[in-house]
């Protein structure tokens, strides 16, 4: 009877299966956290790639437009109008300068007393 109550244990229970199985359950736990981080990494680069698809496309969009207004007569000399200020003959050519910034700067210039003069309008 005494050999019926002794068991012999399995190989399942021993320290070295339970350390194999603890290394490959953490093995797998990291190889799964890399595929999340990897996929999210994708995730992102997908979506970069998305914003600069769109931007570019509008570019193109922009471009053919402006190709578009350039193969006519009237678009090609308004370019050329605007880019390199040209006139055509008995045309005069008329630049407005803001002078904002020189008519404030002359004023501080100006002496105490006149400054004032023209402060009080006189």
């Amino acid at each position: 009877m005494r050999h019926l109550l002794i068991r012999k244990k399995s190989w399942f229970h021993s320290p070295v299966v339970a350390i194999i199985l603890v290394v490959l359950v953490l093995w797998g736990i990291v190889s799964v956290v890399r595929a999340g981080l990897k996929q999210r990494e994708a995730v992102k680069l997908r979506d970069e790639s998305r914003k600069e698809l769109s931007g570019l496309e509008q570019k193109q969009f922009d471009l053919n437009q402006k190709i578009e207004g350039l193969s006519t007569d009237q678009g090609l000399e308004a370019e050329v109008r605007q880019r390199y200020r040209v006139v055509k003959p008995g045309e005069q050519l008329v630049i407005v300068v803001d002078n904002k910034d020189t008519a404030v700067n002359q004023t501080t210039k100006l002496p105490l007393w006149q400054r004032l003069r023209l402060f009080v309008g006189l």
